[in-house]
């Protein structure tokens, strides 16, 4: 006979699971409520944030950093922030209680996204000590809150940069990302006379993201490839290659051989890397526009089918309209296509103007009215990515031989300036940009190609239209090419902003 034996009773296990609850609530809890303070600091901050950027880029136009900061400073006092400061020249945390600190980055930070590092810009930044009054228990005693903003005041000179690359990779992702190569490749900017001052624009700059180089050689000093270390972010070299700008900002360093020359008044090695100017600028859409034709009386072109393998001019003169080209063009010897004003929607295939005596040239019917034009290159919307098939694919844009470019970018709507653009988001996007050969190539404009290398050379020259500006992620300039490339912003993409930004 077995006889049953009663369990103890436990006693002060639910006591302690809720006290131990009891406590991870208590910490959410005080998390929550200065979670809730720290919104309203934040709050508070950017309330003075975007009015003291607003204050600080009237002085834009004069790059007077001084005054920039005085007034975002007079706006912090104005608002119960640095109620110790004497004047608007002491907005310093030992002026607060709370610790607070203003800063004024002109050109904005690395932090300030697609505004970093660029002229016509400028961004303030508050951070602001918030006082932990309950999350002590989860061992934060405060917690800083920060806001920024970014603003501007111009009249469409932002953009100040005639030579970008993009690339902020460093030596392993492959070569220099800006390249001046091949014997006698000059490359001249100089800033075009403003006519409504007498005075020269304010601009023409290089600008290399590429961190490429060894930190020690930072010296703002174009060094021998030697004394480099045999890489860098910007590299001249070739008997007699020269680059002269105003002002040239290399996030790494820049090296040339010993027979070249750098002429640049200004070199900052280990500059800000700067955004992409028009990165939050919105492709065009392929579907809004009609499709073109080879010829005035040839077929229309489709996506799919015998009419979407592009257009081949064998020779003879063609007139384009402006619309969706599928399969791109193939502009060979003897051959010339005149464009009407508007855009060309590459969709597929790229451009490939080669051969002897071959032209692309923008053209209209009154000789006193500018031809502008703009050409995007995407892929085909009736391929995938990884389509083999080449007349589908993004591809390349090459202007090269013995051949003529002439062309000048739209002077209005949302795309005024830009002249080429290599579709970034894409699924080729880095198919290259070629402007070279012994061809003549006269072009005013933009060429925007975020992910593709841009090339001159082989005695190309872009000089006597008006202003050229490359913004990719590489560029290069070689074979000989002599490249004068005056700085006029009406020319190129415009940003005409006023207030706040971001």
């Amino acid at each position: 006979m077995s006889a049953r034996i009663p369990a103890g009773r436990p006693r002060g296990q639910i006591l302690v699971i809720f006290a131990g609850g009891l406590v991870l609530l208590m910490g959410v809890g005080a998390l929550v409520i200065d979670l809730g303070f720290a919104f309203m600091t934040r709050r508070m901050e950017q309330n003075i944030a975007d009015p003291g950027a607003i204050a600080a880029a009237r002085f834009i136009p004069a790059a007077d950093q001084a005054s920039m900061r005085k007034a975002a400073c007079g706006i912090a006092r104005q608002n119960g922030l640095f109620r110790s400061a004497a004047d608007d020249t002491a907005c310093i945390a030992a002026n607060d209680p709370d610790g607070t600190t203003l800063d004024v980055h002109f050109p904005p930070s690395a932090n300030a996204g697609n505004f970093a590092g660029r002229p016509g810009f400028v961004e303030v930044v508050i951070s602001r000590r918030n006082g932990s009054v309950l999350a002590r228990v989860m061992g934060l005693t405060e917690i800083r809150v920060t806001s920024s903003a970014v603003a501007a005041f111009n009249d469409g000179n932002s953009n100040s940069n005639s030579l970008i690359a993009l690339d902020r990779g460093g030596c392993s992702t492959g070569n220099s990302s800006g390249k001046i190569t091949g014997t006698g490749t000059r490359v001249t900017i100089q800033p075009a006379i403003d006519p409504s001052t007498g005075l020269p624009f304010v601009g023409g700059y290089v600008h290399v993201n590429s961190t490429c180089g060894n930190p020690v050689n930072i010296n703002d000093a174009c060094g021998s490839g030697s004394s480099e270390g045999g890489q860098s972010a910007l590299t001249i070299n070739s008997n007699g290659a020269n680059l002269y700008a105003p002002g040239v900002f290399v996030s790494g360093t820049c090296s040339k051989t010993t027979n070249n020359d750098f002429t640049s008044p200004i070199l900052d090695e280990g500059a800000v890397q700067i955004g992409d100017p028009l990165g939050d600028l919105p492709s065009p859409r392929l579907a809004d526009q009609p499709a073109g034709r080879c010829s005035p009386t040839g077929p229309v072109l489709t996506p799919t089918g015998p009419n979407s393998t592009g257009c081949n001019f064998p020779g003879g003169i063609t007139v384009l309209d402006p619309g969706v080209y599928y399969g791109g063009w193939t502009i060979s010897n003897r051959s010339e296509v005149q464009l009407r004003p508007g855009i060309y929607y590459i969709a597929g295939g790229g451009i490939s103007l080669s051969g002897t005596s071959g032209e692309l040239d923008a053209v209209t019917g009154d000789p006193t009215v500018d031809a502008r034009i703009m050409i995007f290159s995407t892929d085909n919307p009736a391929s995938t990515c990884g389509s083999q098939n080449q007349a589908q694919a993004q591809g390349p844009l090459s202007f090269s031989a013995n051949s003529t470019f002439r062309a000048r970018a739209l002077a209005t709507g949302p795309y005024r300036g830009i002249l080429l653009w290599q579709d970034g988001k894409g699924c080729r996007p880095d198919s290259p940009v070629t402007l070279g050969g012994n061809g003549n190539v006269l072009i005013a404009g933009t060429i925007y190609a975020p992910k593709a290398t841009v090339e001159i050379n082989g005695g190309a020259t872009g000089s006597g239209v008006a202003s050229v500006q490359v913004i990719s992620n590489h560029w290069t300039m070689s074979g000989g090419a002599t490249l004068t490339m005056p700085y006029d912003p009406r020319e190129l993409y415009q940003f005409e902003q006023k207030g706040l930004v971001r």
